[in-house]
C-alpha cells in the first residue's frame, strides 16, 4: 500500500481558457509564461485549456516559439521535447490594439473558436500583465466587446488577473478600482500578491491551525516584539523607470503587511476566502495610523550609495531604496506589543523572514537571572524554507550554565512532493481558475493599505527636513538609524 502525506486538500481548477495581454513583456517572460508551463509540466491545468498570448508586438509562430523556449530555460527549467511540444500545442498568439474596438470583436470570435474546439463554455481568465495605466480601459473594452460574462445569467464565467502597482497614492488607487468595477463585479477581480503564493507563506497559517502550541502563544502575554526583514541583494537591475515613480514604499507594502496579516490575524472559522478576508479586514482596520510627529521618530528611510548613478535615474533624486518602521496593532492580542520592520535593495544577502521574539520567563526559580537567549520563532521565506524555533538549555557539564539551542523544519518539498510542488504564481494560476480570492487582495485590503502608507508619503513630501534620506552602504542592512529604532527601546534586530 503507497504510503499516505497525511490529511490532503488538493484545489481543483475548473476548465477554461487563459488570456495573457502583455504576454510579449518582460514580466510574462520572467514570472507568468514558465508558471504556465510549470503548470502543464506537472499535470496540475485542467484537462481542457487552451493560452491565447496576446502582445503588441507582431510575432510569427517560429519566432513565438523561439521567444518561448529562451523564456523557460531563462527561468530555470530543460524542457523535454514533448513536453515542450504539448504546451505550444495549447497555445497561439494574437497581436493586439488594446484600443481598438476590432481588436476585441477578432479576440471574441477566436475565442468562440477555441472554446468550442477545447469543449469550454465561455469560461475564461483575462491576465493583465500590461503597464497600469493600461488595465480600466482594456477591462471596459472587453466590457463593451461583451467578453466579460456575467455568471448570474448562465454557467459561464470571466476572471480579471491585475498585477501591482495599484496606482501610486490613495487617490489612484481609489480612482483605478472605480473604474474597474464599472465593468467588473469585485468577485471577478484578482488582484496578484506573488508573496501570498508563496508555499511557507501559506504555511504560516497552516502552522498556526494545526499546532495551539504556536498560535497559542501568539499575543501578547507571551511575545515582546516582532520583526519583518525583506532584504534584497540586487539594485535596479534595469527598473529605473518603474522604481523613480513608485520607490521602494509603495512597491514593497502590499507584501510587508500581507506578510504581517498572516503572522498576526485571528485565524478564521475555516479558509473559505469570505472567512479569511473577514479576519485580515479587522487586522488591517486594527493598524494604528500615523501622525506627523509619529513618523519622523518611528520611520526611517534610506538609499544605497551609488543610487544616483544607476541608469535612469534623476541626478538628484530622493526616492528611498531602503524603509525601516514601527508600527502597533490596537487590538486585545497585541496590545503594546511593537511590529518592527525593514526592507531595501542592495541591503546584503537576499533574506525574506518574520521573527517573533517572545518575552524572557517573568516568574519561576530563574526570574532574576538575565539567561541572555529570548525564545525566537524564526520563519525563513526565502533563500531558504525553513521555520526554527530557538529554546534555552543547560550547557552540558557540571556547572549551570545556558546555551541556546534550536528546532528547525526544512520545508523544502518532500520527494513525494516535489514534482507536483507548484512555485508561487502557479499557485496564484490554481486559485484563480478555480475562482478561490483567498490569496487575492481585495478592494478593501488595497484602501486600507494606502490609508495606512499615505502619512508617511506625505511626510516625507512635505516635511523632508524632518525625515531626512539616509544613505547606506551597498550591501549593509541599511543606514545605522534602523539599529536605532530598536536600540533605543533595549531592543535590537534578531
Amino acid at each position: 500500500m503507497a504510503e499516505t502525506l497525511g490529511f490532503c486538500e488538493e484545489m481543483r481548477p475548473e476548465s477554461c481558457g487563459l488570456i495573457l495581454f502583455g504576454a510579449t513583456g518582460d514580466l510574462a517572460a520572467r514570472k507568468i509564461l514558465p508558471a504556465l508551463f510549470g503548470l502543464c509540466e506537472k499535470n496540475l491545468i485542467p484537462k481542457n485549456f487552451y493560452m491565447l498570448l496576446s502582445g503588441r508586438t507582431p510575432l510569427e509562430r517560429s519566432a513565438l516559439e523561439s521567444r518561448l523556449w529562451t523564456a523557460m530555460n531563462n527561468a530555470g527549467f530543460t524542457p523535454a521535447p514533448e513536453t515542450f511540444g504539448a504546451f505550444l500545442g495549447r497555445l497561439e498568439y494574437l497581436q493586439a490594439d488594446y484600443d481598438s474596438a476590432d481588436f476585441y470583436r477578432v479576440l471574441s470570435a477566436r475565442l468562440d473558436e477555441l472554446d468550442a474546439k477545447y469543449g469550454i463554455n465561455k469560461k475564461r481568465l483575462f491576465y493583465l500583465a500590461t503597464p497600469p495605466a493600461a488595465f480600466e480601459p482594456i477591462v471596459n473594452m472587453l466590457k463593451a466587446g461583451g467578453l466579460l460574462a456575467d455568471p448570474l445569467d448562465c454557467a459561464c464565467w470571466s476572471r480579471i488577473i491585475i498585477e501591482k502597482p495599484y496606482g501610486s497614492s490613495l487617490e489612484t488607487a481609489s480612482s483605478l478600482d472605480a473604474g474597474l468595477k464599472k465593468a467588473a463585479a469585485e468577485n471577478q477581480i484578482y488582484r496578484i500578491d506573488h508573496f501570498t503564493g508563496k508555499e511557507t507563506v501559506q504555511n504560516v497559517l497552516a502552522l498556526r491551525s494545526a499546532n495551539h502550541v504556536l498560535d497559542g502563544t501568539l499575543n501578547c502575554r507571551f511575545v515582546d516584539h516582532v520583526e519583518i526583514t525583506v532584504f534584497e541583494e540586487l539594485g535596479l537591475e534595469g527598473r529605473a523607470g518603474f522604481f523613480e515613480k513608485m520607490g521602494l514604499a509603495r512597491d514593497m507594502m502590499s507584501h510587508i503587511l500581507q506578510l504581517a496579516a498572516i503572522t498576526a490575524m485571528d485565524l478564521p472559522e475555516t479558509f473559505r476566502d469570505t472567512d479569511f478576508k473577514a479576519q485580515k479586514k479587522r487586522f488591517f482596520e486594527s493598524l494604528r495610523p500615523y501622525t506627523r510627529p509619529e513618523v519622523a521618530a518611528s520611520v526611517v528611510r534610506g538609499q544605497y550609495a551609488g543610487y544616483l548613478a544607476e541608469p535612469g535615474v534623476a541626478p538628484a533624486s530622493a526616492v528611498e531604496t531602503f524603509m525601516a518602521f514601527r508600527f502597533e496593532v490596537d487590538n486585545d492580542r497585541w496590545l503594546g506589543v511593537p511590529f518592527y520592520v525593514r526592507a531595501g535593495k542592495k541591503a546584503g544577502k537576499k533574506q525574506t523572514s518574520i521573527d517573533v521574539v517572545y518575552k524572557k520567563p517573568e516568574r519561576g526559580i530563574f526570574r532574576h537571572i538575565d539567561i541572555g537567549y529570548p525564545n525566537v520563532l524564526s520563519i525563513c521565506i526565502q533563500p531558504e524554507e525553513k521555520v526554527t524555533v530557538s529554546l534555552v538549555s543547560k550547557h552540558p557539564g557540571p556547572k549551570l550554565c545556558f546555551a541556546e539551542r534550536g528546532m528547525s523544519l526544512d520545508y523544502r518539498p518532500d520527494a513525494r512532493e516535489a514534482p507536483r510542488y507548484p512555485t508561487d504564481y502557479e499557485r496564484l494560476l490554481i486559485e484563480a481558475m478555480s475562482g478561490d480570492q483567498t490569496l487575492f487582495l481585495s478592494s478593501l485590503e488595497m484602501r486600507l493599505m494606502w490609508e495606512f502608507l499615505a502619512p508617511l508619503l506625505e511626510a516625507w513630501t512635505e516635511a523632508p527636513d524632518e525625515n531626512p534620506l539616509r544613505v547606506y552602504a551597498a550591501g549593509a542592512p541599511g543606514p545605522a538609524q534602523a539599529e536605532e529604532l530598536l536600540k533605543k527601546e533595549g531592543r535590537s534586530w534578531v
